[in-house]
């Protein structure tokens, strides 16, 4: 199989997996038992990222799978309709995934990495 097929195959996987996870994020971001009754606020949000893994892990997913599906879909744009050569598919392609890079490891760390979101803090709020 090419690498355009895969591509392809990759495109719709994961955006079957974005419509799976948007629906999951929703429902632990909106429709919960703690939303419903508390509404949704900063404080509730906090402790169920830091109480439970899964809901960092699905966002995580989501940005990445996102960033994938967007850039890629970037990517076949300006193939398809751009007089583009070997040399700047080379190009376009680097600079996508520099791009794509970025924006996950600045995504990931505002989850995992922002000292103004510790566990103490958030438990002090609550």
């Amino acid at each position: 199989m090419n690498s355009r097929a895969i591509n392809w195959y990759l495109q719709r996987i994961t955006g079957a997996a974005l419509l799976l996870l948007l629906i999951m994020h929703f429902w632990v971001e909106h429709f919960t038992a703690d939303v419903r009754h508390h509404g949704l606020t900063f404080e509730i949000i906090q402790r169920r990222f830091f109480g439970n893994p899964w809901f960092v892990a699905i966002d995580i997913s989501f940005l990445i799978i996102a960033l994938y599906h967007g850039l890629n879909g970037v990517r076949n744009i300006v193939f398809d309709f751009g007089r583009v050569t070997p040399r700047l598919r080379v190009v376009v392609t680097a600079l996508l995934i520099l791009f794509g890079l970025a924006v996950a490891y600045w995504g990931i760390d505002a989850f995992v990495g922002n000292p103004h979101l510790s566990e103490g803090q958030v438990a002090a709020a609550g």
